[in-house]
């Protein structure tokens, strides 16, 4: 019985180890990053990223029918601007001509950094670019965690863009 004991006990410090040295293979910093083409002048893409009062109507982050008790700054636009909920404090960070730096607090999940940039690629368009950027700890939990980031927020940063798309483009 013993015996077992000690196998037991010392497979799974081998399995903890393996892991661990597994997850090291991993980066400690992860960016979610997508981009979209919008036809429509940079005035209206900049006034649609810059004020998260206008965000309800494109962002599927704010849209989320679990946010409750949104409040906004006044005003809702500029560095220091805020948008606060039960579950989310998104504080804008830095405000540039093309971009748009954001600070992401979850009251129960990762804290993280995001934001906007603004390209203009062709005559006739913009390209957005919307990015997250998350930093991990060591443990192996976390650092494994970054194979589920991407697969979970990327398809909502792209619909995110892509309802600031329609937003933009039908807006007169």
């Amino acid at each position: 019985m013993m015996r077992i004991i000690k196998l037991i006990l010392l497979s799974a410090l081998v399995f903890a180890c393996v892991l661990t040295a597994l997850s090291l293979l991993f980066p400690s910093h992860l960016r979610v990053s997508r981009s979209i083409n919008v036809a429509a002048s940079h005035e209206k893409v900049y006034e649609a990223l810059s004020d998260l009062r206008s965000w309800e109507a494109w962002n599927e982050f704010l849209r989320s029918s679990s946010l409750t008790g949104k409040t906004w700054s006044s005003p809702s636009s500029g560095k220091g601007a805020y948008m606060r909920s039960d579950q989310l404090l998104l504080t804008m960070t830095g405000i540039g001509p093309d971009s748009v730096h954001l600070y992401w607090r979850q009251e129960k999940g990762r804290n993280f950094d995001g934001g906007f940039y603004i390209f203009r690629m062709q005559t006739d368009s913009l390209t957005i670019q919307g990015w997250l950027d998350f930093q991990f700890r060591w443990y192996p939990w976390e650092k494994l965690s970054i194979l589920l980031y991407e697969k979970r927020l990327g398809p909502v940063l792209e619909e995110s863009l892509a309802g600031l798309k329609r937003y933009v483009e039908n807006s007169h």
